[in-house]
């Protein structure tokens, strides 16, 4: 009877254990943007925004300042 509540004891303990390991976070190879490029001359695939064409400078500057524009909520009420 001491043996099995000894073995019960160290089975729950292993499986509450168990939950407490962690998974690498290694990021996967991107190769649609990569992270050294500079931000405007981002992908070139369907997500990208409308108004917005990759490799331009200008134009993701005038995205940002809009997207921002359109967040602010003090502006939307006045």
């Amino acid at each position: 009877m001491r043996l099995a509540l000894i073995l019960a004891g160290l089975a729950g303990s292993a499986a509450l254990l168990a939950g407490c390991g962690e998974n690498d976070q290694i990021m996967s190879k991107d190769t649609t943007n990569p992270g050294d490029v500079a931000p405007w001359k981002g992908p070139k695939n369907a997500y990208v925004a409308p108004g917005w064409s990759p490799g331009d400078q200008k134009s993701w500057e005038k995205q940002l300042q809009t997207r921002g524009q359109t967040q602010n909520e003090y502006v939307k009420v006045n």
